[in-house]
């Protein structure tokens, strides 16, 4: 009984992720239609600051305009979420030194 559960659980996940990328790629569709590639102003904001706010690092007043900005909008939601994700995963993987003379070589490739 006890995996009935989880499997449902499972399910339920697999079916909101669908249909958040359903909603996603149908926005994106109706967007180019319209000819507008650009994100509504609430949801440029939240992406362009969506790394400080994942790291604490925003004012109070943003961050309630963001916390507010992600109770209605699964797109940007889907979009945090799977940042805190990729961050969290990020930082649990092992660090590691770079190789004897990478700095130098990414200079070298800079100055060219």
């Amino acid at each position: 009984m006890r995996h009935d559960g989880l499997l449902i659980y499972l399910h339920l996940l697999e079916v909101e992720f669908w249909t958040k990328k359903l909603m996603m790629s149908i926005r994106s569709r109706i967007l180019r239609m319209l000819g507008r590639g650009e994100l509504p102003q609430p949801c440029e904001e939240a992406r362009a600051n969506s790394s400080d706010y994942i790291d604490g690092e925003i004012d109070a007043a943003l961050r309630e305009r963001i916390r507010a900005h992600l109770i209605v909008c699964p797109l940007c939601e889907a979009f945090f979420r799977t940042l805190r994700e990729t961050v969290a995963a990020l930082r649990g993987m092992p660090s590691r030194a770079a190789p004897a003379g990478f700095a130098d070589r990414v200079r070298e490739n800079i100055n060219r």
